[in-house]
């Protein structure tokens, strides 16, 4: 009320001396002179005096505004954005980004080469495809782009860089990209597609192409990434509150499953493969899969769940001979070769279906390793397998021998890998059958 009173006095005491101010006149003398001094007409004067009076009018009622509402709220300081680029073959790495994107709420940037890939350039078991040529001689590598720039790059903070692997290294592009651009000041981190290599070395190679920036340890998504892949992965990263798309729900807590598995390269020669190996492949798609992720991507979508690839630090030789000398140099040596992947929230899970091809008779070493470093117990394992011939073997038994703890079902899926291509039906029964 006081506020109030004192405005109206205000006004009041600004209007009497603006009817003062009107009310006292000059003299022809005095007019011409003050045009003198000031260089404005009388007319000019007037409008000045009466324009003062009006602003001191208003900043005086705003002294006296009570009205929250009226109070202008101060400019936001624009945050560090995120942001990610991505170059794409075939669409796999795109939806990946997309992925990551609506999950952020990040910007994307798509790689896009001058002369684009065609499906014939991208033909990696032809030696004259482009893509084959450019992997043979590394100066036909540098592949311009339609534009290394990206609008405003200096507000993000975060850059995520995708990309499919390309005889074990990031696809070409986007080198070009990379050497481009300065990422001083911002956290950056790699990930890629694939039906089968890992991220490998690719993410410290960009690190060192690029120079600057702080790069983090990136992610191999498969070729048939899901949102809940990408959602999992970068919960892990504590970067980001992941609101803007809600992972995915668990329908009770401690009744998640797992679906693990260990496949073979999906370039592996099948010329001349016996049933040593379980070297076939599948091609879903457009993709190339190994048998054991093939079976393990019909599961997924027919029950659900979470997959897990189990990689190995050293990774197999992709011709097929080589590999099975190495296969069965571990064999005899019984050896536990490194993982590379790691279950950082096993507790979650209370079943584990886990995929593997049957390497003479047995369990390929990897799956010792894996079964070695987590304790499984209280939790029911379901076996999974592509074989040549011989079914599960004594691997059922190896597995509960290795897992005391846990409960190993009777009643897994055994396919022949000639057969598994054709087997997307039986998969599909068979795991729904399973009741999870």
């Amino acid at each position: 009320m006081k506020k109030l009173t004192a405005l109206f006095l205000g006004i009041a005491m600004l209007l009497s001396l603006v009817a003062c101010g009107n009310g006292t006149s000059s003299s022809p003398a005095e007019s011409s002179s003050l045009q003198e001094e000031t260089g404005l007409s009388t007319q000019e004067t007037s409008s000045q005096e009466t324009s003062s009076q009006e602003t001191a009018l208003q900043e005086t009622s705003s002294q006296f505004s009570s009205d929250p509402s009226d109070e202008q709220p101060p400019e936001e300081t624009e945050k560090g954005g995120t942001l990610v680029v991505y170059f794409s073959a075939t669409g796999n790495t795109e939806e990946a980004a997309s992925y990551i994107a609506q999950i952020t709420g990040g910007d994307l940037f798509e790689l896009e080469p001058a002369d684009p890939y065609t499906d014939e350039d991208l033909d990696y078991g032809n030696p004259d495809s482009r893509v084959s040529r450019e992997h043979e001689d590394e100066s036909l590598r540098e592949v311009e782009l339609v534009t290394n720039t990206v609008d405003g790059w200096d507000r993000y903070d975060t850059v995520f860089i995708g990309y499919p692997i390309w005889w074990g290294v990031a696809a070409w592009p986007v080198d070009t990209f990379v050497e481009s651009n300065d990422f001083t000041g911002k956290t950056v981190i790699p990930f890629c597609t694939s039906a089968s290599s890992g991220l490998g070395e690719s993410g410290e190679l960009l690190a060192e192409l690029a120079g600057t920036g702080n790069w983090q340890e990136g992610q191999r998504f498969s070729s048939r990434v899901s949102q809940e892949d990408v959602q999992n992965w970068l919960d892990g990263l504590d970067l980001f509150t992941s609101e803007a798309v809600p992972a995915a729900t668990v329908e009770e807590e401690g009744s998640h499953t797992l679906i693990a598995y260990f496949t073979m390269p999906e370039d592996v020669s099948t010329n001349g493969v016996d049933a040593v190996a379980g070297a076939s492949i599948v091609v879903r798609d457009g993709q190339v899969m190994g048998n054991v992720e093939y079976m393990a991507h019909i599961i997924q979508e027919t029950v659900g769940g979470d997959l897990f690839r189990i990689e190995t630090v050293q990774q197999y030789p992709l011709d097929h001979d080589p590999l099975v000398d190495q296969a069965a140099q571990e064999q005899e040596e019984e050896a536990r070769p490194e993982l590379s992947t790691h279950i950082e929230n096993l507790d979650q899970y209370d079943t584990i279906l886990l995929g593997y091809p049957n390497w003479w008779g047995d369990l390929p070493m990897p799956l010792y390793t894996f079964l070695e470093t987590y304790d499984l117990s209280g939790k029911t394992i379901i076996p999974f397998c592509p074989h040549g011939g011989s079914g599960f073997s004594r691997t059922e038994r190896t597995i509960a021998e290795l897992q005391p703890g846990a409960t190993v079902r009777e009643d897994g899926l055994t396919i022949s890998r000639n057969e598994v291509a054709d087997s997307a039906d039986q998969i599909a029964s068979w795991a729904a059958g399973l009741g999870l």
